[in-house]
């Protein structure tokens, strides 16, 4: 949008009848906004691939102004048609439906029979994130582009969950298991999964705990549900050794352009010093993901780039600060933490911070088997972050309602662009509930916004309580403070950019 200072102010004279000084800020020829292109999901090598970007990344807004001095009273008709015309153009949130699913859907559609007794906290009451796209606001030089994110916490599996695959190759199909997230993975421009076990071949043979050993049919499930990326680096990375870590790799590899980017696992040292960027509706993102340990198991002597570490010298925390220097937002994806402990450990917001000082702008976390709170952190150097805690179980074979619990973790980061100086923030976050459910019909995760009694007293563990289920929710999304983050309604937008202290 353009506008014509010259003209308002002249209407503004002859209105007035009297001679004034006008002065007129921030009056530059607007830039018409461009339409960001999709990036394709490819890894851009760090070395000489971007020009060098300022120590301190941008985090305030230019707006363009007006100054009248003088004026009568019968200006204030004109000056109140300006300050219209220069308003902001807020663009509504857009929501994806849920996919309906065959037999359990008919469930979910035809119960009517929903306990009204406990809150509804399935989620917070917040904007669900719009899909990336372009608009104009404030000042007409002002170009916004958003990113939206999904990511969900462990799939995990029992052998309950690959018995009949094991039993018969006819039946190793794990679509299923994503159907009622689908729509919302598809929507998200960003979609992750932690695949918290290793995956292997029927040869290599099928295997849970202590030594878990996932079908690759799993990896297949992923592609087709739309995850974008893939965290590796758990406990359990090298369960089956470095034999299934390499197959796994090579699963990946043999998908091509379908393949999600991969973190946490190498092949080479050459890959792991490789930081994984992608370029998303034109914002630079940078991603980790990194692992407390392996349960007690060591990788080999010549292999130590196996399985990205948080090792006690600190030593991961420099691609992040390097990353920092090259891209606009920087995702660290973290596995650490206590297990099925509902509030981060003294260890986990430790490192969690040291993350955010050496670059970290989002830091999601995994490994405790329950959700944890989530909330924008601000650590004593005086950085800031937006924390998950922990997402719990997406599907396992655990059986007591905290276990049966998961957290999606939904967040928009935006770009806005006011002439040549840029900004960065996240302005949305929420935190949704999901259900491991399992019937006659196999495993699926189902939103809690959409759990019923029903469902419940059907749920073949025979443990599951809408009532826990929701008071365990609502728990998490209100135990910020006692992990010392601040609450995500009203610390956002948070600005990104680095003090550096």
């Amino acid at each position: 949008m353009k506008y014509n200072f010259a003209d308002k102010v002249t209407s503004l004279l002859i209105a007035s009848g009297a001679a004034l000084f006008v002065s007129c800020a921030g009056s530059a020829p607007a830039v018409e906004p461009a339409v960001a292109e999709s990036a394709k999901k490819n890894e851009v090598p760090v070395e000489d691939s971007l020009p060098e970007r300022t120590s301190e990344k941008v985090s305030e807004t230019v707006e363009g102004s007006v100054s009248l001095q003088g004026a009568e009273p019968a200006m204030e008709e004109s000056r109140t048609e300006l300050n219209t015309e220069l308003g902001t153009e807020n663009e509504a949130p857009v929501s994806a439906e849920a996919q309906a699913a065959d037999d359990l859907s008919a469930v979910l559609a035809a119960s009517s029979v929903v306990d009204n007794s406990a809150p509804d906290v399935s989620q917070e009451v917040a904007p669900e994130p719009v899909s990336g796209q372009v608009a104009e606001t404030a000042a007409p030089d002002t170009v916004v582009t958003k990113v939206s994110f999904f990511a969900i916490g462990d799939v995990l599996f029992h052998t309950p969950l690959f018995d009949a695959c094991k039993k018969d190759a006819a039946k190793c199909n794990f679509d299923h298991i994503f159907q009622f997230w689908k729509s919302d993975i598809e929507s998200a421009d960003i979609a992750a999964v932690n695949q918290e076990t290793i995956l292997v071949s029927r040869e290599m043979g099928f295997t849970s705990y202590p030594a878990f050993g996932t079908p690759d049919q799993v990896g297949e499930a992923e592609i087709a549900a739309g995850f974008d990326i893939v965290t590796h680096a758990t406990n359990h990375t090298i369960d089956r050794g470095a034999k299934a870590v390499d197959y796994t790799l090579d699963f990946w590899k043999g998908k091509g352009d379908a393949s999600p980017m991969i973190l946490g696992i190498h092949g080479t040292q050459e890959d792991k010093n490789t930081i994984r960027y992608l370029e998303k509706n034109g914002i630079k993102f940078a991603f980790f993901n990194n692992t407390y340990g392996l349960n007690g198991q060591k990788m080999p002597d010549d292999r130590q780039y196996l399985v990205d570490m948080q090792d006690e010298k600190d030593e991961w925390l420099k691609p992040i600060t390097e990353a920092d220097a090259n891209a606009d937002v920087v995702v660290v994806f973290m596995h650490v933490g206590t297990e099925y402990v509902p509030i981060p450990s003294e260890d986990a917001q430790k490192k969690v911070a040291k993350a955010i000082d050496a670059g970290a702008d989002i830091v999601v976390c995994a490994h405790p088997h329950v959700v944890e709170p989530y909330g924008v952190l601000t650590t004593k150097n005086g950085n800031t972050g937006l924390v998950y805690w922990s997402l719990g179980n997406f599907i396992s074979n655990q059986k007591e309602n905290p276990k049966l619990l998961g957290g999606v973790a939904k967040f928009l980061v935006q770009k806005t662009a006011v002439g040549e100086d840029v900004s960065f923030a996240v302005t949305e976050a929420t935190f949704e509930g999901s259900v491991t459910h399992w019937d006659a019909q196999g495993y699926r995760a189902i939103p809690l916004k959409d759990y019923t009694e029903e469902l419940a007293r059907k749920h073949s563990g025979k443990h599951a309580s809408l009532k826990e289920l929701q008071k365990l929710f609502q728990e998490a999304n209100e135990g910020f403070s006692k992990c010392g983050t601040g609450k995500a309604s009203e610390k956002l937008p948070m600005s990104i950019g680095r003090l550096r202290k």
